[in-house]
């Protein structure tokens, strides 16, 4: 169970991310790969949009842990529901990339290793934990997904997640006075 401490870990932790977003992004692929170069044939030559689709999706789980109590009480769109984007999110995995479950742990260690170097003395046991615990429900629910039948519901929420976490970023972004346009350019990556 996520608890207010480790949402507030994460929400805190993630604000240090956003300055450094675009490294994070480099280092997290770049750590990847190195842990499994066979991994860099399931993804695309140019990374430019599947770093954006990472901090994304990160940027759109993050605020959706952090809505107050009363808002999981409340109906919202099944677009918007962290439960089913994240379940789409998996079902597009493994029916589109081919992505194989084991290799969920490699990607949680590059993960966490990216935060700690990225995040410095700030990436504390417990930041380390509570990012541990998200990634962890993300993965079970991931591979719920996985076993979907309805393809089209998953990529349209997925779709939908991806947006939102870019409309999340943005957010966070401009809350720091970074320009988002600026960030995945050319000189920026």
């Amino acid at each position: 169970m996520i608890s207010i401490q480790d949402k507030h870990h994460i929400k805190r932790s993630w604000k240090l991310v956003v300055p450094i977003a675009e490294t994070a992004a480099d280092l997290f692929y770049r750590r990847l790969f190195e842990l499994k170069p066979e991994y860099r044939a399931l993804f695309p030559e140019d990374m430019q949009a599947q770093k954006r689709k990472l901090l994304r999706m990160l940027a759109f789980v993050v605020r959706a842990i952090d809505f107050p109590d009363q808002q999981w009480k409340q109906d919202v769109p099944i677009e918007e529901d962290l439960l089913l984007v994240i379940l789409a999110l998996g079902r597009r995995h493994t029916d589109l990339y081919k992505i194989p479950d084991e290799s969920y742990v490699t990607v949680g260690e590059a993960l966490l290793w990216t935060l700690g170097y990225g995040l410095g003395e700030a990436f504390t046991e417990e930041v380390r934990e509570a990012w541990l615990k998200v990634y962890t429900l993300l993965v079970r629910t991931m591979k719920m997904g996985s076993r979907m039948v309805d393809s089209q519901a998953s990529l349209a929420s997925a779709e939908v997640a991806l947006r939102l976490g870019h409309e999340a970023l943005i957010v966070d972004l401009a809350e720091l006075g970074i320009d988002d346009a600026k960030l995945f350019t050319e000189e920026g990556l």
